[in-house]
């Protein structure tokens, strides 16, 4: 079976002095153009591979950017890996006319992240870390709290590279740490996990996690927003820059407190979790109205889905994905599939046996049932952050 390991980024603030503050200023800017410059190369004459483009773009880089090697290849690493992801994403459509939309070469902002390997940082003791930038190396103070402190300081992690951004005039030092994930146990079971809209997710015991919470807190912002765009003062302007991430950040810590709890169930009774395939999902579901396609629209399925993977590979729980076709009409006591079964949203009767039950703790059931059937014993691939 092939290792896996976990790469979480540790998210530090980072104090510079003025001066210093307007070096990585300058160095941020001349990084992303750089960056901008080798990926136009690439798309132009086609290249994927580092190597290659490293022999046409370096020394314009260094004489026309003024980049130091390190970051003249880090900003080449960025460009390439950009130009490959957006080669081999998949074709897509326009909805209303079904033409392809061309995909076009990446560019990056002035305030785009700067991205630092292991030979361009350094961390240093009393919580220091050295940059290396256009004019030389400077030293910044790391404000760590109680999390960032326990990460950094556990030496069972490997430190690797790391990505500099500013966010409000603040800078921020993103530092990726990576370990070998334990080898998943054998289960002795399946925790089948049905993922909605609704209810964020359900489990095969029977646990809902309701996203009444999130789209209540979608709403709020929702309308907050439009209220301030109408009044158009400058004290609307500056509030709205204080909401600006908080309903995302809201969503992202409800995933990470669901998936944990899912994880933590499969740990403590010897489980694999069983997910469905949702690949694709957001094209094939069609909605209604402008109220069901903002809900629609904020459904951060891929992300929760992506935080039960990585915690499980954490602690050793195998997760498989199964065949999500009618796991939500499938009868999870006499195995009748038909559409009338689902009543409503909420709702599952069978036509055939009568039996009844919410609709989401029925397909969770039906999940894990498809878990046992098929002989799929392989984590599946995710990115793993932080």
């Amino acid at each position: 079976m092939n290792e896996t390991a976990s790469t979480p980024t540790v998210c530090c603030k980072l104090s510079l002095a003025m001066a210093d503050d307007a070096v990585l200023r300058a160095t941020q800017t001349a990084f992303n153009q750089a960056a901008s410059y080798c990926a136009r190369v690439a798309w132009d004459e086609e290249i994927t591979n580092k190597n290659t483009l490293h022999q046409i773009v370096y020394g314009p880089t260094r004489v026309t950017y003024g980049l130091g090697a390190q970051l003249a290849c880090c900003a080449r690493d960025k460009a390439a890996e950009a130009v490959r992801a957006v080669r081999a994403a998949p074709e897509r459509r326009d909805r209303n006319t079904d033409a392809v939309i061309t995909k076009t070469c990446p560019t990056f902002r002035d305030d785009g992240s700067v991205r630092y390997d292991a030979n361009s940082y350094k961390l240093k003791s009393l919580d220091r870390v050295s940059l290396n930038t256009r004019s030389g190396r400077v030293t910044g103070q790391l404000v760590l709290g109680d999390f960032q402190r326990a990460h950094l300081y556990d030496m069972s992690w490997k430190i690797g590279g790391a990505e500099l951004f500013r966010r409000a005039n603040v800078w921020y030092l993103g530092i990726t740490q990576t370990k070998a994930d334990p080898a998943p146990a054998e289960p002795t079971g399946w925790l089948g996990v049905d993922l909605g809209i609704v209810n964020l997710a359900t489990d095969s015991d029977g646990e809902t996690h309701t996203g009444t919470d999130v789209e209540q807190t979608r709403q709020w912002y929702m309308r907050r927003r439009t209220a301030l765009q109408r009044v158009r003062t400058k004290s609307a302007k500056r509030r709205l820059k204080r909401l600006a991430g908080r309903q995302r950040r809201f969503q992202k810590h409800t995933n990470h407190r669901i998936s944990k709890r899912l994880v933590e169930r499969a740990k403590r009774t010897a489980r694999g979790i069983a997910l469905e395939a949702l690949k694709g999902i957001r094209e094939r579901v069609r909605v209604r109205g402008t109220a069901q396609r903002a809900r629609h629209s904020n459904w951060a399925f891929a992300h929760l889905r992506a935080c039960i993977v990585y915690k499980a590979q954490r602690v050793g729980v195998r997760v498989v994905v199964v065949d999500p076709r009618s796991t939500s009409q499938r009868c999870s006591r006499c195995g009748h599939t038909e559409r009338a079964n689902r009543r409503t949203q909420a709702v599952f009767c069978c036509v055939v046996c009568g039996h009844a039950a919410p609709a989401d703790y029925n397909a969770a059931i039906n999940i894990e049932r498809a878990a046992v059937k098929q002989p799929m014993v392989s984590n599946p691939t995710q990115s793993r952050s932080g």
